[in-house]
């Protein structure tokens, strides 16, 4: 991933992410057309871009080194010469080795024509071009290559942390960034755009679409284990909820317990339990007994139906409101 892309992840987002770009790699990429969208995918969102003496000029950087043999293999398949790694280093900033790969020079500017990279005016294009991405096979080869050089999948943090799911493709340009959103739509994925510094993120939040896109790109193992962490993570918002409605209710009871007692006691003080008839006095006695007895419990034991004693018990408070007199 080159700087500008650098997030800071943690060890199980970055394996996560592994195993994707590793599914990838193992499935492959057949024929000419969609291994050329996958490259220039790849080049755009990993390569760095300068011109020399009216020469273009990329060198890409990848922290993979699995990636970096894959398109290594897949220059040459395409172009007859493959990349060479210039030199490895270790980033300061997050403490990982990458790679930075260059281009032959007699191949340099075919290729970046033949990609798409390379504009009419001769600089560096700034959106996709359409000739890359005919057809689906090639814009999902597209969609691949640019996870490959600069995606990442974030996965829920533990224990109620507050990361979700966060699917993201880092672009250096606004316009590239745009196309890819529309191919991705047309490939029923819908993603946002967003600038960070001096790069567009294109990002999925919905679990739906992550695993809509882990499923296209083949990464079978990869969507078990997904699926997997959101059943598990959904089983558990359910629990939370449940227990969450039922600490809620059970508050609630407990709140109309005491506002009976206090109604009861208001009438005791009054015109006293005696003034009441046989029916409201039971029940008003019981409820003094039994303070704690949820609404269901406080009727079997009366021998009544809950809505019965519901209707007793708003009589008792609304005597109570009344002065504790009987009607």
């Amino acid at each position: 991933m080159p700087r500008r892309a650098r997030r800071i992840f943690s060890e199980r987002d970055m394996n996560f992410t592994s195993d994707i770009k590793k599914e990838i790699i193992l499935r492959g990429i057949d024929g000419r057309a969609a291994r050329k969208a996958a490259l220039s995918a790849f080049v755009r969102t990993s390569g760095q871009f300068s011109g020399r003496a009216g020469r273009p000029e990329f060198v890409i950087v990848t922290e993979t080194e699995n990636v970096a043999e894959f398109f290594t293999a897949l220059f040459g398949d395409v172009f007859g010469e493959e990349l060479t790694v210039a030199r490895a280093a270790v980033d300061r900033m997050s403490g990982r080795g990458k790679l930075l790969l260059e281009c032959p020079a007699s191949v340099r500017e075919k290729a970046l024509k033949e990609l798409g990279l390379l504009s009419r005016s001769g600089g560096f294009s700034a959106g996709i071009a359409a000739k890359l991405v005919p057809d689906r096979d090639c814009a999902l080869a597209y969609v691949k290559g640019a996870f490959l050089g600069g995606g990442s999948c974030i996965l829920p943090g533990k224990e109620g942390g507050k990361t979700g799911y966060h699917l993201e493709f880092v672009f250096p340009g606004k316009r590239a960034a745009e196309d890819f959103c529309a191919l991705l739509e047309e490939n029923d994925l819908l993603a946002k755009a967003v600038e960070r510094k001096d790069t567009v993120v294109v990002y999925i939040k919905s679990k739906e679409m992550i695993s809509d896109f882990l499923s296209v790109v083949g990464a079978e193992n990869a969507l078990k284990k997904f699926s997997g962490l959101v059943e598990k993570r959904d089983e558990s918002n359910r629990s939370n909820r449940a227990a969450n409605c039922f600490s809620g209710n059970a508050d609630k009871s407990a709140s109309a317990s005491v506002r009976q007692v206090m109604a009861i006691r208001r009438i005791s003080e009054g015109a006293g339990l005696g003034s009441l008839d046989a029916e409201l006095r039971a029940t008003a006695e019981a409820r003094l007994e039994n303070p704690a007895l949820s609404l269901q419990e406080l009727a079997d034991r009366l021998g009544i139906g809950k809505s019965c004693l519901s209707h007793r018990l708003r009589r008792l408070e609304a005597l109570a409101e009344a002065g504790g007199k009987k009607d």
